[in-house]
């Protein structure tokens, strides 16, 4: 079953919201988390937990449960993010 394109959409349109906010919040991030070495790393775990809550809740509302390949189709979605993120910093 592939992730439904609207489904997908909203994971794209978030994973670029908070690509964005990034520089907002890293002075609250750094004052949150003081002895975090990679901070490229941190952002970008926060913004897949928060992406994939949003992605089951999609789901959620269809009354339907991801599959194995949705979930490795998300994190095919994902994954690029760690890149644009790494390159803020």
């Amino acid at each position: 079953m592939a992730i439904p394109v609207d489904v997908k959409t909203a994971v794209e349109k978030n994973m670029e919201l908070m690509t964005g906010q990034t520089r907002t919040y890293l002075p609250f991030l750094k004052v949150a988390f003081p002895n975090v070495k990679d901070f490229s790393e941190l952002i970008f775990n926060m913004m897949v937990g928060n992406a994939l809550t949003m992605f089951v809740s999609q789901y959620a509302m269809r009354m339907q449960s991801p599959s194995e390949e949705d979930f490795a189709e998300f994190g095919k979605i994902a994954e690029p993010y760690r890149k644009k993120i790494k390159e803020l910093f």
